[in-house]
Order: C-alpha cells, then sequence, then structure tokens
C-alpha cells in the first residue's frame, strides 16, 4: 500500500505531519512497517509516537477546493510527474506539496525543497 519512497516522503515532513488529527483509521509508522490506529489503538503505545502515513482520501482532503481547479494544464502536471514517481500515493503528495507549500520533492536528497516552478 504504502512504498519506500513514500514514507520517506512523509514521516520527516512536518508540513504533513502538523495535519494529522490521529483519528481511528489512520495509519501510522512505527520505523518498521505500517500500522493502522484503530478502536484498541497502536498496541501499547502512543500514536503521538509514530509518523503519520496519509491514504490517499487524506491526500484528496488536503487539496481540497484546488479539486475544483483541475484543468488541462493541472492534467499535464499530472502525466509529467507520472513518470517520476512509483505511486499514487507518491504522485499525489507531491501535488499537495506543490500546490499547498510551493516544495517539491528531491529523491537524490530525499528532502523537500522550495519549488522552482518546472
Amino acid at each position: 500500500m504504502f512504498t519506500e519512497t513514500y514514507i520517506e516522503m512523509v514521516i520527516n515532513n512536518p508540513d504533513i505531519q502538523s495535519l494529522c488529527k490521529y483519528n481511528k483509521g489512520d495509519w501510522f509508522w512505527n520505523g518498521e512497517k505500517p500500522y493502522l490506529y484503530c478502536k484498541s489503538g497502536l498496541g501499547s503505545s502512543n500514536p503521538h509516537d509514530y509518523k503519520w502515513l496519509p491514504t490517499l482520501e487524506d491526500l484528496f482532503g488536503m487539496i481540497g477546493d484546488y479539486r475544483k481547479q483541475i484543468d488541462k494544464p493541472f492534467l499535464s502536471i499530472l502525466v509529467m510527474k507520472k513518470y517520476k514517481y512509483k505511486s499514487m500515493h507518491e504522485l499525489l503528495l507531491a501535488i499537495v506539496m506543490e500546490i499547498l507549500y510551493n516544495k517539491s520533492w528531491n529523491p537524490k536528497t530525499k528532502e523537500w525543497e522550495e519549488s522552482n516552478g518546472s
């Protein structure tokens, strides 16, 4: 469900981590594998000790009203970015970060950087 790259893209991303509401049904990373936060919680651990892994639904929710602005240029961005990312999670997170925070993922440094608009 979550690629290694996607996990790298979100676990040290303060912009995204600050949006977590710790809802039942959220996914979290414990440093080894993803865990689903359910009624019994994440075992004996505090969910705040884990890193949030937003689902596609979470990512689409972050875009919110921007979804209404999807047009041909936006679709072109999707097509171009498709070849850079291995999963829909990675692609949609890149779009969220570009739209909301003007940042792009650098796969070499494994960090988010200010976007240069390309």
